[in-house]
């Protein structure tokens, strides 16, 4: 198990907080490639929040929220 860092400890015992963590994710870091990025849905969809984890059997599962319809949609490749 992990520790937590004491920036997120902090925030964990504030009396207001978000139920989410941001996260930005790049490809390059200091010139160095660090992921090869490749896309798994080319839809149409609208910039909201997203979700992803990896399952015991290797496969990615995405999650998202439609904000037009208040919808939960699940994704798993």
């Amino acid at each position: 198990m992990r520790n937590l860092s004491s920036t997120l400890l902090a925030a964990q015992k504030k009396a207001t907080r978000r139920p989410y963590v941001k996260v930005q994710v790049v490809e390059r870091v200091g010139g160095i490639t660090r992921f090869n990025w490749s896309s798994l849905y080319e839809g149409e969809e609208s910039e909201h929040f997203h979700a992803a984890t990896c399952s015991g059997d290797g496969s990615l599962i995405r999650l998202r929220v439609d904000p037009a319809d208040n919808k939960l949609y699940r994704q798993k490749a």
